[in-house]
């Protein structure tokens, strides 16, 4: 078919273009709707990024709480045998928690701390409840007062005396210079022998170092010889045995701190049957200083045992 050309002096029409796809033509040879290849990363795929490890510490939590109810039920009779078991398990997780890696150490410290201390006194506790116990056995197996019933005095003679106290009882000391016997919770342990007091040492005592204080407006130093035999089983130090001294007012004096030579507190451990001698030092009263009473003990349960003048 042929066509017409234009008048001369005119342009022929371009043709009309043909309108264009927004969303592109699909490759030659791809049909519509075909699925597109996924994307390619030359590092890799990347990791899902998951939520940070906790931190917190859960046994040194229960480290805390199982100490804190220890040191709580230590104070209880008997019951602190149980805090005491809590405490012991509570210092074990606590160690645990502090050696556990990635974990807060703080509240695992605080814990085995804790659980440390409420160990050590519900092991004090038990031992001083323990000798409350055996002393208070002690003084139950005393023979209690007959009781008078009404009538009873005139069937009583009327020269009957009331028995005199036992001897080494502040009523009826032990004389100076004689020997006692000194039980612990293991019976027997010790014997002590001590001699005349002397009741003034007061200038030997500042002859002997010039730091030592002055007594009280009132009172002297004074020593008391002591001669102690260990009779137990191993071994044992002075130190186990109390000395007190008692005013005839009733108030009780305990050992000074001076620096003296032969002490008793210079004596080192002893064994069986072996003994040693030396002085025990109290700041007393100087009045009637010759009326009170000197007294010994075990350091941890017990009744002194009191010597002096014969009444």
């Amino acid at each position: 078919m042929s066509t017409i050309p234009p008048p001369p002096g005119q342009q022929p029409e371009p043709a009309a273009s043909q309108p264009t796809d927004p969303y592109g033509a699909p490759p030659a040879g791809q049909p519509y709707g075909a699925p597109v290849a996924a994307p390619t990363f030359p590092y890799g795929a990347p990791q899902p990024v998951g939520p940070a490890p906790s931190t917190t510490n859960g046994l040194g939590i229960a480290s805390i709480i199982l100490g804190g109810v220890g040191l709580l039920l230590a104070f209880i009779p008997f019951v602190g045998l149980f805090g005491g078991f809590l405490a012991f398990v509570g210092l074990v997780l606590g160690i645990i928690g502090i050696l556990q890696k990635n974990k807060s150490r703080v509240t695992a410290i605080i814990g085995t701390s804790l659980s440390g201390l409420a160990l050590l006194l519900s092991i004090l506790m038990a031992i001083t409840y323990a000798a409350v116990l055996v002393n208070a056995v002690d003084e139950a197996g005393i023979d209690a007062p007959a009781v008078v019933e009404e009538g009873d005095d005139a069937a009583q003679p009327a020269d009957e005396t009331p028995a005199e106290p036992e001897l080494g009882t502040r009523e009826n000391p032990a004389p100076f210079g004689s020997t006692v016997v000194v039980d612990t919770l293991d019976g027997p342990v010790w014997e002590v022998t001590a001699g005349a007091p002397n009741l003034d040492i007061t200038a030997d005592v500042k002859a002997a170092n010039q730091f030592n204080d002055d007594p009280a407006p009132g009172n002297a130093y004074a020593s008391l010889p002591v001669t102690i035999k260990y009779v137990g089983e191993e071994s044992g130090a002075p130190f186990d045995l109390s000395f007190t001294y008692v005013s005839p007012a009733g108030q009780s004096y305990d050992g000074s701190y001076v620096v003296m030579d032969g002490q008793l507190s210079d004596i080192s451990e002893l064994y069986t049957d072996a003994s040693g001698t030396g002085t025990v030092i109290i700041e007393i009263p100087v009045e009637g200083a010759a009326a009170g009473v000197w007294g010994v003990e075990y350091i941890l349960a017990g009744e002194p045992i009191f010597f002096g003048n014969a009444q």
